[in-house]
């Protein structure tokens, strides 16, 4: 494998950015105990205004209720120093994502990918 320069990795990482012409709120999770052993459950914004691009990967089938049922994958780029683990949740527009994976070891770091399921 060829090695990038630091100045063609930023160059690179410029690049992929120009093709993010979204931008999206990635969630966190917040526990608060109710005071009798139990806790209930927010979902606040961890970091606002994300570039991002979302493409719709192939659906799958699988069963949910007795029934089979059509589930849609997405794949969320975004940029290379973005803080983001299957334990957040991603809001882009009226739709909120699960975050399913993150694919951020590569060779060359110009973006992070993030695999998503529709809540």
């Amino acid at each position: 494998m060829t090695a990038l320069t630091a100045a063609e990795l930023t160059q690179m990482r410029t690049d992929v950015n120009n093709l993010m012409p979204d931008t999206c709120n990635i969630l966190s999770l917040t526990k608060t105990s109710d005071g009798q052993g139990g806790f209930s459950e927010a979902w606040g914004t961890a970091t606002a205004s994300v570039k991002c691009r979302i493409d719709k990967r192939s659906g799958r089938e699988g069963l949910a209720s007795g029934a089979v049922q059509t589930f849609g994958t997405w794949v969320m780029t975004l940029p290379h120093d973005t803080t983001i683990t299957s334990a957040h949740r991603v809001e882009h527009g009226s739709e909120t994502y699960n975050v399913v994976h993150v694919d951020s070891d590569k060779s060359w770091l110009a973006s992070v990918r993030a695999e998503l399921d529709v809540i």
